[in-house]
């Protein structure tokens, strides 16, 4: 019962690689792109917040950190991308680590303004390091990636890059979340004093959590920065950290398959209601607000409740002589 999201979003993702590209249109296929980097970026919340239950709104600092070391390095050092992307990576990583060490002391919203703080001191610094980040002009002709002899200049192989980068992504946060460390996550926040007292290792089970959160971040703002070929520190707000926030309690809290879904919900949205010109975004804050009133779990509760409803019947089914 267990892995049965697990399973969905392999069936899901293998039926969006075989038959959704070619029912889109080109500036379909550039929202599912972004979809799927928003996803990563989801995830990456799900991660510290959903499984570990810190929370965060600095992911878009992390996000920024992936973004520009892999721009910076592709640009002006001619990188090959598989080094950027390791770069970016482990360089968020590591930043994540740095976040943690507050962290081990701090708590709830005493937590959540510490990286509030961390994404505008990077916010800052990419405006005024005019020198590495090229301030307000940001960065611009970012390669697209070749991996070997494998370009991926069209949007289609792009898509297709994404996808495989996020069924891989979602394989490995579940292996890790099923095992001893990500058991020490969830007794971390189910109660902090209990988990150590029954051994676990508090301020190590955080350093996991920030460090994995950051490097898929990383890994986000990497995809990102080579994608649309062109960043400025503009496109690393506190706006994208509450909306990757949103996605996260709109999916459903530490839900693999939720940070899926509601990356989905919380960037299609918007993109659907665009034709109510000047009103679509008080359309959807209603419909935002709705979702959190009637579905708290997040949307993917729905399919626990079928999935619930289903078990119900079969164990009355047994039990029946």
């Amino acid at each position: 019962m267990q892995n049965k999201p697990l399973m969905l979003v392999i069936v899901l993702m293998g039926v969006a690689a075989v038959f959704v590209p070619f029912l889109l249109s080109a500036y379909q296929l550039q929202i599912a792109v972004m979809i799927g980097i928003f996803a990563l970026l989801a995830l990456s919340l799900n991660v510290l917040s959903g499984f570990a239950g810190m929370i965060s709104l600095g992911q878009a600092g992390f996000f920024l950190i992936g973004s520009y070391t892999s721009a910076i390095l592709s640009t002006r050092f001619g990188m090959p991308f598989a080094i950027s992307l390791l770069a970016a990576t482990t360089l968020t990583a590591l930043s994540g680590m740095l976040l943690a060490v507050p962290a081990m002391k701090l708590s709830g919203h005493f937590l959540a303004v510490i990286t509030i703080a961390f994404g505008l001191i990077l916010h800052v610094l990419a405006i005024n390091l005019e020198f590495i980040t090229n301030g307000v002009s940001g960065i611009s002709g970012i390669p697209r990636p070749a991996i070997g002899p494998w370009s991926l200049k069209s949007d289609l192989s792009y898509y297709f890059f994404v996808l495989a980068i996020l069924a891989l992504v979602c394989l490995l946060v579940s292996a890790y979340v099923r095992s001893g460390y990500g058991r020490a996550l969830r007794a971390l926040k189910d109660d902090e004093v209990a988990a150590g007292c029954m051994g676990v290792n508090v301020n190590v089970a955080k350093i996991h959590a920030f460090v994995i959160s950051a490097g898929i971040a990383g890994l986000a703002g990497c995809l990102y920065a080579h994608y649309v070929r062109y960043i400025n520190p503009e496109s690393f707000t506190l706006d994208i950290s509450i909306r990757i926030l949103i996605m996260v309690v709109i999916g459903g809290i530490g839900s693999i398959f939720g940070s899926i879904i509601g990356a989905f919900t919380v960037y299609i949205l918007p993109e659907s209601l665009r034709f109510l010109n000047d009103y679509y975004y008080l359309v959807f804050g209603f419909v935002i607000i709705v979702l959190m009133l009637f579905l708290p779990q997040g949307l993917v509760s729905l399919i626990r409740g079928a999935g619930g409803m289903t078990g119900k019947r079969s164990a009355g089914q047994e039990t029946r002589p």
